[in-house]
């Protein structure tokens, strides 16, 4: 069974990575589909989408389909991302223990 402090330093390395942070810090903002985060990020759709799964899996992001109603993509089933309160946690756990 993985210690508590162990499971934080995991959940940090995690977060804390450069461009899965800045993914955080956009959805943080506002819900967004994985071309939006791609162009904002100025990265390849694939590295975001590889870094979203990261942020899934650890339960920092969730997502869902959603019918479009934005022009290019109007009526189309789009996947929209969006943080969960984990990111606070674990951002809570990591200051007190600084």
């Amino acid at each position: 069974m993985m210690k508590i402090k162990d499971q934080l330093v995991e959940e940090a390395h995690v977060l804390l990575h450069p461009i899965r942070f800045r993914i955080v810090e956009l959805l943080n903002e506002k819900p967004m589909h994985i071309n939006g985060l791609s162009k904002a990020l100025g990265a390849e759709r694939r590295l975001v989408s590889y870094h979203l799964l990261a942020l899934e899996d650890y339960g920092f992001v969730n997502s869902k389909y959603e019918i479009s109603e934005e022009p290019k993509s109007k009526g189309k089933a789009i996947r929209k991302y969006w943080v969960t309160d984990k990111v606070k946690d674990v951002v809570s756990q990591i200051k007190r223990e600084i």
